[in-house]
């Protein structure tokens, strides 16, 4: 126990680690931040921006909350018009609030708008059996749920970001974690402890694998928690199509993943990638004699991926299988890809990370002898 408390100090306690830190939750807070102000709401020709937007629109959604009928579309263009305001270098009608748009969006109206120069303002609704949500329904046999869905868009954005980026002070602050050992030549001295060599490489490991979890949930709860301050949890009832493509739900199986079961798919998949990309990084630290080179190879192994989809046709067929390299799993967009074998990567990522362990401790252990 006191090696693997002396570890975790000394990945916390290096610069590296609290300045990627700082800058990690900072990235966040901007990105979340980014998410809010680009809300917008208007009601009685009083146009709203930002977080009063968001209040706007969570509480005007709450009288229409529940199943979409006919009725409900009526009620709403009764209540609110059909947004109509069109601005040179604006591609959407700018007096629009959360429910106008919705019902704009999914041709719940005769009105539309592709462009500032190609766009009708409607004048009456249109059933909902007529619509792209109709023929979800068809296909479902359930109905649509309406519930203000913004806040998950914005929790899935900055997740994404918030993890790449904590992806990123993983690979930094472990990739050193055994090769420094070697570059410092202290291995002499600390195989010759009381402690003993085995019980050193398990409390590097352990500690590894704690700070991995821990720059994991931090990165998660906090996003969490500030969605749900602002936003609200309104929304896990709706398709993905509604929520992740904005209004955009067609009767396509990657589009009719119900919000609790997708955030379920992308929260798991993006844990396993950590635990993934934790793995990988510590054995190549073992095998690697400077934390130059530990960093340099971690870093190319982490993005390798990237370019190999780049140059392909990407998670396509056999290119499914890049789906289970950490840079993706912590996307949630590749959840579109794979959404029918999500299991698929987490599987991978385990069976490797054992090995990529396992290899670790071995080359390690025999190192330390010479």
């Amino acid at each position: 126990m006191a090696l693997y408390k002396m570890e975790i100090y000394k990945i916390c306690h290096r610069k590296i680690f609290v300045v990627c830190s700082v800058c990690v939750i900072v990235i966040l807070l901007f990105a979340f931040s980014m998410q809010v102000l680009d809300e917008e709401a208007t009601i009685d020709g009083v146009r709203y921006i930002g977080y009063r937007a968001v209040q706007v629109n969570r509480q005007i959604t709450e009288e229409f909350k529940g199943v979409l009928t006919d009725e409900k579309v009526e009620q709403i263009a009764e209540k609110y018009g059909f947004p109509h305001k069109v601005e040179s270098g604006w591609n959407y009608f700018r007096d629009a609030n959360f429910l106008t748009q919705f019902v704009l969006d999914y041709n719940l109206s005769d009105g539309y708008m592709r462009s500032e120069n190609d766009y009708r303002v409607g004048e009456k609704t249109c059933p909902i059996a007529d619509s792209s949500l109709g023929e979800v329904i068809q296909l479902t046999g359930k109905e649509i749920i309406l519930e203000y869905y913004h806040g998950w868009k914005a929790f899935l954005e900055v997740l994404a970001i918030g993890m790449v980026m904590g992806s990123i002070l993983v690979l930094l602050s472990l990739s050193i974690i055994f090769a420094n050992e070697r570059q410092t030549k202290m291995l002499p001295l600390i195989f010759t402890t009381v402690e003993g060599r085995k019980k050193d490489i398990h409390a590097k490991m352990a500690a590894a694998f704690t700070i991995t979890t821990v720059i994991w949930a931090v990165i998660f709860l906090l996003d969490l928690l500030l969605c749900g301050i602002v936003y609200g949890f309104d929304g896990l009832n709706c398709y993905n199509g509604m929520v992740v493509y904005l209004n955009y739900l067609l009767p396509w199986p990657e589009r009719m993943i119900p919000m609790y079961y997708y955030v379920l798919m992308v929260v798991v998949l993006s844990l396993f990638g950590f635990i993934f990309l934790c793995a990988i990084t510590i054995c190549i630290s073992a095998r690697c004699k400077s934390s130059f080179h530990a960093v340099a190879v971690a870093a190319a192994c982490f993005g390798g991926p990237v370019l190999a989809a780049m140059f392909t046709n990407g998670f396509v067929g056999i290119g499914k299988i890049l789906a289970a390299a950490p840079v993706f799993m912590v996307i949630y967009r590749v959840v579109d890809d794979i959404y029918d074998i999500w299991l698929m990567p987490i599987g991978v990522a385990v069976v490797v990370s054992v090995i990529c362990v396992l290899t670790a401790y071995s080359k390690y252990n025999r190192q330390q002898e010479f």
